[in-house]
């Protein structure tokens, strides 16, 4: 099946967001083999999870999403990981 252009009105703007996300994630494999190099996995795997973190918890802000503030979700959340190993 032929793609036609006309048929999806943002063709481009996904053409460069694929090619963006490539780029990042190519990337990225260059930067770890780098940090590995020169700080501990440990810390590495710290900080790339902290400003993973960073970012989604600023997208949530500029969504005007909030974080759940009651317990019984927080428990959940935490338990969660155990119950599906």
């Amino acid at each position: 099946m032929a793609i036609n252009r006309s048929q999806s009105p943002h063709y481009f703007t996904e053409l460069a967001l694929l090619l963006l996300l490539a780029t990042l994630w190519g990337g990225s494999y260059t930067l770890i083999k780098l940090g590995v190099a020169t700080i501990p996995p440990v810390t590495l795997i710290a900080a790339r999870t902290s400003i993973a973190g960073l970012l989604l918890l600023g997208i949530m802000r500029a969504r005007g999403l909030q974080l759940p503030k009651d317990a019984a979700t927080w428990r959940r959340f935490c338990s969660r990981p155990a119950s599906t190993a």
